[in-house]
C-alpha cells in the first residue's frame, strides 16, 4: 500500500494518475477506503448501495465536493452549484426548459447542427472528432437554451483555461489563491473573464431587446422569480454561464467516445448503420426517431459506462455519518467514483469490453444488477437536470453521422484519457471518416 506524506497526504500520487490511484485504492482498500487529499481526510465509496445512501436516502447530510465548491469563482451560484433553498429554487426556475415536450422541440436543431458537423468533414482525412462534437454541442446549447449563436472558440479556450485549474481544487487556501496572476490561476482569472463578457453580453441584449425567443435564457430575462421579483444581473449570469457550459460538455464527450468505440468495433458500426438505414428514411433522421433506434441508445449507453464524462462524483459531509463501523466526520470529502463502480465485474461482466447488448432487451445480468450500478447522471435531488436533453442528442447526433460516415482509427493516436473535471481525451480523439 501507498504510504502518506506528510501535509500533502496522498495528493501527489493523485495528481500524478487519477484514474490508476482510485483503481488501485479500491483494489486494496475495498468498497470503503480512506487516503488524504492535501489537508482533506477522503473516503471513497466504491458500492451500489453507498452511492444510493450519499446521492438519495442521505443526502441532506452532504454539500458539493470541493471541486465544485471551487468552480463556483466562475459558475457563481448556477444550478450546477448552488446548495439548499438556492438550488431548488433555481431548478424550479429552470425546469420547463427540460420538459420532454421542448426537448423534442430542441431535437430539430440537433439534428441540423450534426448534420453540419458532418458535412464539414474531409473524406478520408483524419479529424478529432472531440474537437467537432464540442463545436457541435456549443452551437445546439447556445440556440435552445440561450436563444442565440455564440463564439464557439470562445467558449473552448475559457473552458480549457477553466479545467487547467482543476489541479488547485485540493491545495490548501486554495480559494484565497485564486487571484494570484500565475500559472493555472493566470488561466482561469482569464477563462472566467471570457465566459462572462460573453454572457453579459448576450443578456444585456436580451434585456435590451425584449424580444422572447421561446428559449431559457428568455423565460429567465422577461420573466420573474416566484416571488414576482426579477433575476438580478448576476443571478442571470449565473445560471447562462452554468447551461452553456454544462449543456454541452459532457454529450461532447460521450458523442466522442461513442463514436471511438464504432470505430475500434467495425462489426457493431455495421450493426448501428443497418439500423439507422431501416429507421431514418431521408437523409438525416428527424426527431421521433430518437425513440426508433434501440441499438444507437445502447452504445450510448455503454459509452457512459466505460467512459463516463462525470468519472467521479464529490460531496461534503455535514453531519457524521456511519458506514459500517467506520464514522465519516463534517468537513470529510467523500468521492463516488463512477469510474470504479462502471467498471467492477460485480456488476459487469467483462467490464473493460464493449458490448452495447448489455442494454438491450436481452442483456444478459441486468435483472441483478443494483440501480446504482451506472449513474453516469448522478442521483436523487441533484440529478443533472438536462439528462434528457443530452440522451436526445447523443443519439440523433450519432445516428446523423452515422447515415453518412463509416470511421476507422488512425493508426499511432491510440485514445489517452484525461480526467478533469469530466473525462477528456487527452490531445483530441482522432478517427478517419470514410463515406458510405
Amino acid at each position: 500500500m501507498r504510504r502518506s506524506l506528510p501535509v500533502v497526504g496522498d495528493l501527489p500520487a493523485f495528481q500524478s494518475d487519477r484514474l490508476r490511484f482510485i483503481t488501485s485504492t479500491h483494489r486494496d482498500q475495498g468498497d470503503v477506503a480512506r487516503f488524504r487529499l492535501g489537508p482533506f481526510p477522503v473516503w471513497q465509496l466504491a458500492h451500489p448501495d453507498l452511492v444510493r445512501s450519499v446521492l438519495v436516502t442521505d443526502a441532506a447530510g452532504f454539500r458539493k465536493g470541493m471541486v465544485l465548491q471551487r468552480a463556483r469563482v466562475v459558475l457563481g451560484d448556477g444550478l450546477l452549484t448552488a446548495e439548499g433553498d438556492v438550488h431548488r429554487h433555481h431548478r424550479d426556475l429552470v425546469q420547463p426548459a427540460f420538459h420532454s415536450r421542448r426537448i423534442t422541440g430542441y431535437a430539430s436543431v440537433m439534428i441540423e447542427r450534426a448534420a453540419d458537423t458532418a458535412g464539414a468533414w474531409v473524406p478520408r482525412e483524419p479529424l478529432d472528432v472531440h474537437a467537432s462534437t464540442v463545436r457541435m454541442t456549443v452551437e445546439t446549447a447556445a440556440s435552445t437554451l440561450l436563444g442565440t449563436s455564440v463564439d464557439v472558440s470562445t467558449v473552448e479556450e475559457a473552458l480549457a483555461d477553466f479545467l487547467s485549474a482543476y489541479k488547485l481544487a485540493f491545495l490548501p487556501f486554495s480559494e484565497k489563491l485564486q487571484a494570484l496572476p500565475v500559472g493555472p490561476l493566470r488561466r482561469l482569472q482569464r477563462g472566467r473573464q471570457r465566459l462572462h463578457g460573453l454572457v453579459d453580453s448576450v443578456v444585456a441584449e436580451r434585456a435590451a431587446s425584449g424580444h422572447d425567443g421561446g428559449d431559457l435564457l428568455s423565460a429567465l430575462v422577461l420573466g420573474s422569480d416566484g416571488d414576482g421579483a426579477a433575476l438580478s444581473s448576476q443571478e442571470l449570469r449565473d445560471e447562462a454561464t452554468t447551461l452553456l457550459l454544462a449543456g454541452h460538455e459532457t454529450t461532447a464527450n460521450t458523442l466522442a467516445y461513442a463514436l471511438h468505440l464504432l470505430a475500434a468495433h467495425p462489426s457493431v458500426q455495421g450493426s448501428v448503420q443497418d439500423e439507422v438505414d431501416a429507421v431514418v428514411t431521408g437523409d438525416r433522421p428527424v426527431a421521433a426517431d430518437a425513440d426508433r433506434l434501440p441499438l444507437c441508445r445502447a452504445v450510448v449507453s455503454e459509452a457512459l459506462r466505460m467512459y463516463p464524462p462525470s468519472w467521479m462524483m464529490g460531496r461534503q459531509a455535514l453531519v457524521e455519518y456511519s458506514v459500517g463501523s467506520q464514522v465519516i466526520q463534517p468537513g470529510d470529502l467523500v468521492l463516488l467514483p463512477q469510474w470504479i463502480v462502471h467498471h467492477d465485474p460485480r456488476w459487469w461482466p467483462q467490464p473493460y469490453s464493449f458490448d452495447p447488448s448489455r442494454w438491450l432487451s436481452d442483456g444478459a445480468g441486468s435483472a441483478d444488477r443494483p440501480r446504482w450500478a451506472f449513474f453516469p447522471f448522478g442521483a436523487g435531488l441533484r440529478r443533472c437536470i438536462g439528462e434528457g436533453f443530452a440522451w436526445t442528442e447523443a443519439v440523433l447526433g450519432l445516428a446523423t453521422i452515422a447515415r453518412r460516415w463509416r470511421l476507422r482509427p488512425v493508426p499511432g493516436r491510440p485514445l489517452r484519457l484525461e480526467p478533469l473535471i469530466t473525462l477528456r481525451p487527452r490531445g483530441g480523439l482522432w478517427l478517419i471518416p470514410e463515406p458510405r
